[in-house]
C-alpha cells in the first residue's frame, strides 16, 4: 500500500477516534442545545418542507449521536441511522432508549452504506458532507441508495475556508480543539470539502453525482439560535446552508406540508 492509498484509511481511523472520545461532551451539547426554545421547531422548518410524508423510509447518514434521526422519527419516518464512531452511536441509542418510535441506529460507514440498491425514500446528512473522502463517489453511491424520486437533503457549511483547522473560533486551545486538529491534520487533500469557501462547492458535488433539482438556501433561523444559545466549543456563528436534491425518475412530492 502506498503512502496516498494509506492516507485516508489513517485518516479515517484518527477521526472515527475523535469523534467517539468527545461524544459525551458533543451529546450534552445537542441535548441542552434541544431542550431550548425554539430549536425543536426550527430543525423540523429544516428538515420537514424536504422530505416525502410520513412514513417514509430515511436514511440519516454519518448520524452522530443520532439528533436528526431521532427527531425524524419523532416526526413518524422509518429512519436508520449510521455512524463509524461506536461513541456516538452508543449516545445515539442511549438518548432513544425508550422513545415510542426509535431509529434503528447501525455501525456502518456512511461513505459506502451497506444497503441494497433502491432502499430508501430519502437521505439526509447534517455536518456530513465536508468530511466525506471523494464526496462524489459518495454522493453517487447514496444516490443508488434512493428510490426513484427519492430526496437528498444536507445541512453543512464552509467550517475551514482554506483548509486550516487549527484555528479555534474563540482562539482558545483545549484538550478537545487539540485532539481536533490532530484528527483531522493535513487532511484537506484528502477531503475536497474541507476547505471550501463556498457553498457552491458542495451543491457542485451533488450535482455531478446525478442529482437534479439541486436547491441550495441559507438557514438564517438556525444562525440566529446560535447567537442565542450558543455554539459548540472551537466553534464560532456562521451561516449554515441547507441543499436539497432528488433522484431523476418516480413521482416528486409536494413541499406544501
Amino acid at each position: 500500500m502506498n503512502q496516498r492509498d494509506a492516507h485516508p484509511r489513517e485518516l479515517q481511523r484518527r477521526t472515527t477516534e475523535y469523534w467517539s472520545t468527545w461524544a459525551p461532551e458533543y451529546e450534552a451539547h445537542q441535548a441542552a442545545r434541544s431542550s431550548m426554545a425554539g430549536e425543536r421547531e426550527a430543525w423540523e422548518r429544516v428538515w420537514a418542507p424536504c422530505l416525502p410524508p410520513a412514513p417514509a423510509r430515511v436514511l440519516d447518514a454519518g448520524t452522530g449521536s443520532g439528533h436528526v434521526a431521532r427527531l425524524l422519527a419523532d416526526l413518524g419516518y422509518d429512519v436508520v441511522g449510521i455512524d463509524l464512531a461506536p461513541g456516538m452511536l452508543a449516545e445515539a441509542r442511549r438518548a432513544s432508549h425508550g422513545a415510542e418510535r426509535a431509529p434503528v441506529f447501525e455501525l456502518a460507514d456512511a461513505s459506502d452504506p451497506p444497503f441494497a440498491e433502491g432502499s430508501f425514500d430519502a437521505i439526509t446528512a447534517r455536518y456530513v458532507l465536508w468530511t466525506l473522502p471523494h464526496p462524489e463517489l459518495v454522493l453517487g453511491r447514496w444516490r443508488r441508495l434512493l428510490r426513484p424520486g427519492g430526496t437528498l437533503t444536507v445541512v453543512d457549511g464552509t467550517w475551514f475556508p482554506g483548509g486550516n483547522v487549527s484555528e479555534d473560533g474563540d482562539d482558545t486551545v483545549t484538550e478537545r480543539s487539540a485532539h481536533f486538529a490532530r484528527a483531522y491534520d493535513a487532511s484537506d487533500s484528502a477531503l475536497p470539502l474541507l476547505g471550501a469557501t463556498h457553498i457552491d462547492e458542495f451543491a457542485a458535488a451533488i450535482s455531478a453525482a446525478g442529482f437534479s433539482e439541486v436547491r441550495t438556501e441559507e438557514l438564517p433561523e438556525v444562525v440566529e439560535l446560535d447567537r442565542r444559545h450558543g455554539v459548540p466549543p472551537g466553534h464560532e456563528v456562521q451561516m449554515k446552508y441547507r441543499i436539497s436534491a432528488r433522484k431523476p425518475g418516480g413521482v416528486a412530492h409536494s413541499e406544501a406540508r
